[in-house]
């Protein structure tokens, strides 16, 4: 082919623009179906699937669907998308309110899949056996999906410029592309101009309209009554949320699941910082996670040197914003934040520290659960002297089993040869602390405690008593993330399919 057509050049862009919407909605569709349905590693999963079984239906209806029929379910669908994200939120928020149904949100989840992606799938295919303009099939084929992929991968830029901010800008640029892609599609102005007159319709209060629908979720599928939310935004790993009750407590969400609480937040900071930070007195304090920053406090008046470590800016915006007011951070020259992620800084930083305080989700997800392994302790005692101390939260009570407690202790005694754990009736959660040399006894554990939980509801298992807790419980480590699945698989089926 010596030269483009006008006809294939027009083709050429509307499979760039739908490359980049296709990118876009599945961003929004992934990321809002992954908070409603809770973001454990199943759910993520189960949402990706559903995306791409609609990409499939569209790939193989594109070719047995007329132009004619293909053009009026375009046009059907693409209205329906100026209802996203708040219609399937007012769904999702209706099925909670009536039973819950596992039955009914998949059903939700898969329907909406097609809507997103199945009408974008079947541009290629059409346009690749379009009308002959000089190319051939093959050749078109070639030109037309690197279009589309070119389009897509502009998506994801797009995508990147609306991280860690509210969702409106993002779908006022979805809505755009889609103005444009609806003209080169059907070719009719007043279609078109209907479309964009309800798009700007739609922009009106969108803010507005995007913080009642989640709330809504909340207030049904949480159970949150008179919830307020505050804060939604997608930071580049996952949907960050602050909701506050009517009394001022406030909450943090992370897709859907619930990062802490500020009234527990006292409770952890207490056992996972500040315990360890008065005991140790160390010379360099290391914090990985702890996005609030609520914890720095908590250890910088024990410490010459104190590092925090986190990976999702959004987090550190919220927390911020809302747990942490920036006055509490102000003139601590001893203390630094770096944006990064913990496994990449303990292999590349040259400290030792001679605290490490790991304050960071349950292992829900691999990248979460990765850092509870015996591998990554393991990293961290490379960091550390004979007398370094990792402190850990053990996301429940240690128990005689197989379940997250057990097996991050686990863990941790395959990485050090200490392990103490301090199971708290106030925190409802035990936490324990590592080294190969403990500088610290359970007296020393308990004198420092007293002024803060009662001796009854604080018991504190020594590493001489650990062994006893840990007979059935098989460690967590990098070939070994079975938990991260049968986990989530149990709570998901709990949630949605247990009819007890």
């Amino acid at each position: 082919m010596n030269r483009f057509s006008a006809q294939l050049i027009k083709e050429c862009v509307l499979l760039f623009l739908v490359g980049a919407c296709l990118s876009v909605a599945q961003f929004i569709m992934i990321r809002d179906f992954v908070a409603i349905l809770y973001g454990e590693e199943v759910v993520i999963v189960l949402v990706t699937a559903a995306f791409f079984t609609g990409l499939s239906i569209g790939y193989l209806l594109s070719r047995k669907l007329s132009k004619s029929l293909f053009k009026y379910l375009f046009l059907a669908s693409i209205f329906i998308h100026l209802t996203f994200p708040f219609s399937y939120r007012y769904l999702a928020s209706y099925i909670s309110d009536n039973g819950d149904s596992g039955v009914m949100y998949m059903t939700l989840m898969f329907a909406y899949a097609l809507l997103f992606s199945s009408m974008f799938a079947c541009f290629l295919p059409q346009l690749v056996h379009g009308e002959d303009d000089g190319a051939s099939s093959r050749q078109r084929l070639k030109i037309f999906y690197s279009v589309e992929l070119a389009g897509f991968v502009m998506g994801f830029a797009i995508i990147g410029w609306s991280w860690n901010q509210v969702l409106s800008p993002l779908l006022m640029v979805y809505w755009t592309l889609l103005t444009a892609v609806l003209y080169l599609a059907v070719k009719d102005k007043v279609f078109t101009g209907i479309f964009a007159i309800l798009a700007i319709w739609a922009s009106l209060g969108l803010n507005a309209r995007d913080m009642k629908s989640t709330e809504l979720l909340y207030q049904y599928k949480h159970g949150k009554e008179n919830i307020e939310l505050l804060y939604s935004i997608n930071s580049p790993y996952q949907k960050v949320e602050v909701l506050q009750r009517p009394d001022g407590g406030k909450y943090l969400y992370l897709d859907g699941l619930q990062n802490l609480n500020s009234s527990d937040l006292e409770v952890l900071n207490h056992y996972i910082a500040k315990i360890p930070a008065k005991l140790t007195r160390p010379e360099r304090a290391l914090i990985i996670g702890n996005g609030t920053l609520s914890s720095v406090s908590k250890v910088y008046p024990y410490t010459k040197k104190l590092t925090s470590v986190e990976l999702d800016p959004g987090v550190l915006k919220a927390g911020q914003k809302y747990f942490t007011p920036p006055e509490t951070l102000e003139g601590l020259d001893r203390w630094n934040l770096t944006i990064d992620d913990g496994k990449h800084f303990l292999k590349t930083s040259k400290e030792k520290f001679d605290l490490v305080i790991m304050d960071i989700p349950s292992p829900l997800t691999v990248q979460e659960a990765i850092l509870h392994t015996a591998e990554f302790y393991s990293l961290v005692r490379s960091r550390m002297d004979e007398d370094g101390v990792i402190a850990v939260q053990l996301s429940g009570p240690l128990q005689q089993n197989n379940r997250t407690p057990a097996r991050v202790t686990a863990a941790l005694s395959m990485a050090f040869k200490q392990v103490m754990v301090l199971d708290s009736e106030e925190g409802d959660r035990s936490f324990a602390y590592a080294s190969d040399n403990l500088p610290f006894t359970k007296a020393d554990v308990r004198r420092v405690s007293s002024d803060f939980e009662d001796e009854d509801s604080l018991t504190i298992i020594t590493p001489e008593e650990i062994p006893y807790y840990l007979t059935k419980a098989e460690a967590l480590q990098i070939d070994t993330l079975d938990l991260v699945l049968r986990r989530g698989w149990e709570r998901f089926m709990g949630r949605y399919f247990d009819d007890d």
